[in-house]
């Protein structure tokens, strides 16, 4: 089966000869495609045309078409001519390129949101790695030039220390000793989702403002263990949601050595369903680069929260951190330090905290792997007792570390799944507050 090519150009006008050249369906495919990358779209779906009437539903004519009528500005015929190809494929190439049409016409009629969702299907049913790199390249370059930006994760966690019980559940005061049995650990899983949604208005190259809104959620479900333990506890009475508005602004050096940052942001927050605290934050940070390869950034936070609960655990929080970090061959070395001054009317609020987290981060996948390790220290020094001003302010030391695993090969429309492993341990002069526990860490992230 052939179709007919009529070739026109300088020269040939109305009344004069045009050249007919038949070619079949392959040749005529190949002919198309070079002329969309040569800028010629309507003779490019000419062709494309000629060839559905000889091959109804033909797959690569479809998306030849689709491609033409996008460069012609005919954004919605060219998601109808897609959604024909998507109907009509019967295998993985077919599907990738319908796809991938898809996302082009839709970004190109400014719906980037959707084009974004056919450029993760694309890379999800490439048949090769090549192809796959190309629904990539295709999706961050849409996720750059789109306004918005929405970042989601779900999580679970198993824990053998839910609320985070003391190591004992004695402890000696005046030379007495009580006991508290419900103060044990209990196990169980932990688990939710968070949601941070952000629109940027360019205000020049360099420069931006941002506005976002940002929730969470938490649930817990204690294993039947723990209800033999502690009869009453209620997973209800640990849940928490978070819900929050902020507004920002990013301006970039002129050679992009360095970026600044401003924020703020009120949130509310909740605890077994009922409204705990309101908080404002404000937040400012500068990054830049350093000799070699070398990065480090300062910050500075300031927090009010506004306690529903209990005012008298109303609180305001000073921080001050800073950061260094060097990329390797393998992966990125990051040292961040951090020193918060809380001050507040409740002695068990009201505390000095100093931070120091060492994290390093592997940048190439090892046996199919991306893990990324965490240790950290913090020092917790309270301004007063918990019983009084005569006894010694408490004093807390906690040690934590993580180690958390992506398996960036095994995901499924651009999310693959992580798991992380966590341990901390908290000693205290006051055996009260003190507490260790294991949790893991299973959740989804995005590798593109």
């Amino acid at each position: 089966m052939a179709c007919v090519l009529v070739l026109s150009g300088p020269g040939v006008g109305p009344g004069a000869a045009q050249a007919e050249t038949r070619l079949s369906l392959d040749e005529a495919r190949d002919v198309a495609g070079r002329l969309l990358q040569m800028g010629r779209p309507r003779e490019a779906l000419m062709l494309a045309e000629g060839v559905l009437q000889g091959a109804p539903g033909d797959v690569p004519a479809l998306v030849l078409k689709s491609r033409a009528l996008r460069d012609l500005g005919r954004f919605k015929d060219a998601r109808k001519a897609a959604a024909a190809a998507r109907a009509a494929a019967e295998n993985d190439k077919d599907r990738f390129f319908a796809a991938l049409v898809t996302a082009q016409a839709r970004a190109s009629d400014g719906d980037k949101g959707i084009a974004q969702y056919w450029l993760r299907y694309a890379a999800q049913v490439a048949p090769d790695d090549d192809l796959r790199a190309v629904a990539v390249r295709d999706f961050r370059f849409v996720r750059k030039t789109t306004p918005w930006r929405l970042k989601a994760s779900v999580f679970a966690e198993p824990s053998d220390n839910l609320n985070g019980a003391p190591k004992t559940n004695e402890f000696t005061f005046a030379g007495l000793t009580f006991e508290n049995p419900a103060a044990v650990p209990l196990s169980g899983m932990r688990y939710g989702a968070d949601v941070q949604f952000t629109y940027r208005i360019p205000l020049s190259q360099r420069s931006r403002v941002n506005l976002g809104a940002f929730g969470g959620i938490e649930r817990v479900q204690f294993s039947t263990s723990a209800k033999a333990k502690v009869p009453t506890i209620r997973n209800e009475d640990y849940s928490r949601d978070r819900l929050g508005l902020s507004l920002g602004y990013e301006r970039m050096g002129d050679g992009g050595d360095w970026l600044a940052k401003g924020e703020v942001a009120v949130a509310r927050y909740w605890a077994g369903g009922m409204p705990s605290s309101d908080a404002v934050m404000v937040n400012a940070a500068y990054q830049r680069k350093l000799l070699g390869r070398w990065q480090g950034g300062l910050r500075l936070g300031y927090e009010d929260e506004t306690r529903h609960d209990l005012a008298t655990r109303s609180s305001t929080t000073r921080s001050i951190g800073a950061s260094l970090s060097h990329p390797f061959a393998m992966g990125a070395l990051t040292l961040d330090l951090e020193q918060s001054d809380t001050r507040s009317q409740s002695r068990l609020v009201a505390r000095e905290t100093a931070r120091a987290t060492l994290g390093y981060q592997m940048g190439k996948p090892v046996l199919g792997m991306l893990p990324r390790l965490s240790l950290s220290y913090e020092d917790v020094r309270f301004d007063q007792s918990p019983f009084g001003f005569w006894v010694d302010p408490r004093e807390d030391k906690e040690w934590a570390m993580s180690v958390d695993v992506l398996l960036p090969k095994v995901d499924y429309f651009g999310f693959a799944p992580e798991i992380g492993l966590s341990f901390r341990d908290r000693s205290s002069n006051y055996s009260l507050y003190e507490t260790q526990s294991t949790d893991l860490r299973l959740g989804l992230k995005s590798v593109f």
